[in-house]
């Protein structure tokens, strides 16, 4: 299949800025339904705030649900190799793995939601924009599975989190 550059799409280049994570949200939720399965549901979501003084850690727990706090922040260089290294692979289903194999029909179909969610995600921020994966500390279940990256970039923190629930 040839690579197709998303970010030439006329909604993706006309969506005012303010609607772009709810298009990101948007894919992603359509990516989790479709990598879902009987034991797993897939957790994606784009969340943001404003960066409190400059302190990233408190930001992020602003954002985190109530049980969960910043265990570690690591700086990574580059969020984008993150996210796609991350999906759809380690939340393909267990279950009909040939199904999910390259190249079949529902693998395309994932990795080209991913790749519009990412061709998004790149309209809030540049390649090189601040970034860290996080570990989330929980006082209960949280994700068995997941990669949360945080960004910040102008003033603001977002939280990716890609996660499954059993």
């Amino acid at each position: 299949m040839e690579s197709f550059d998303w970010s030439s799409l006329q909604v993706a280049q006309a969506a005012s800025i303010d609607n772009v994570p709810e298009m990101v949200n948007h894919a992603l939720v359509v990516l989790g339904d479709l990598l879902e399965d009987d034991y797993v549901a897939c957790e994606f979501s784009l969340e943001a705030g404003r960066l409190i003084g400059d302190n990233v850690e408190a930001s992020v727990n602003a954002l985190l649900p109530g049980r969960c706090r910043v265990q570690r922040l690591e700086p990574a260089a580059l969020w984008r190799p993150l996210v796609r290294e991350a999906l759809p692979e380690i939340f393909l289903p267990a279950r009909q793995r040939d199904v999910w194999d390259e190249g079949t029909p529902p693998r395309v179909v994932a990795e080209l939601l991913m790749d519009w969610a990412v061709a998004l995600m790149s309209r809030l921020w540049p390649e090189d924009a601040d970034c860290w994966t996080l570990t989330v500390e929980i006082r209960d279940a949280y994700a068995p599975s997941y990669l949360d990256v945080v960004i910040e970039q102008q003033e603001q923190v977002w939280l990716l989190h890609l996660g499954v629930t059993d």
